[in-house]
């Protein structure tokens, strides 16, 4: 019985191990400071590829492919990190060497060219919401208005 409940004590003191719901790929400076991020994902979706990063599989958008090789041509330090509550661990260095965009079926385009159009997808995509969000400030109160000619 001592055995389970040292066991149990110490299993709990261990730090979890991330899932890729928690994990990212984070992008630094120089001196280490946070410049961008990215998130990786465990199951697959819409407009997700698998990819193998650090002996792992994660699904990834392709921007983030593309972002993961443009952060690093850069010079910026780019790795796999998740947050344990008080700071992020460090899981792997250098995943933009492990996947291109060749290895998801983008061959002929760079990679500032993928992330243009992934920005321009998605502004196309929310423009409704970002119109909703610019008239959500006027009130109607069912009352028609006169018009300008009648003032």
């Amino acid at each position: 019985m001592r055995f389970l409940v040292a066991a149990l004590v110490f299993a709990t003191a261990l730090p979890a191990v991330a899932s890729a719901e928690e994990m990212y790929v984070i992008s630094r400076k120089s001196d280490g400071r946070f410049h961008a991020s990215h998130r990786l994902y465990d199951s697959t979706g819409a407009n997700l590829h698998e990819v193998v990063l650090c002996g792992r599989p994660y699904f990834v958008r392709t921007a983030t492919v593309a972002w993961m090789s443009y952060e690093a041509d850069e010079g910026r330090s780019v790795q796999l990190e998740y947050n344990v509550g008080k700071g992020w661990v460090e899981v792997c260095r250098d995943p933009a060497e492990q996947v291109t965009l060749a290895d998801i079926g983008i061959k002929d385009k760079k990679d500032y060219e993928v992330m243009r159009a992934s920005d321009m997808a998605l502004n196309r995509a929310e423009r409704f919401k970002h119109i909703s969000k610019a008239f959500s400030g006027y009130k109607n109160s069912g009352k028609t208005s006169s018009s300008y000619h009648a003032r």
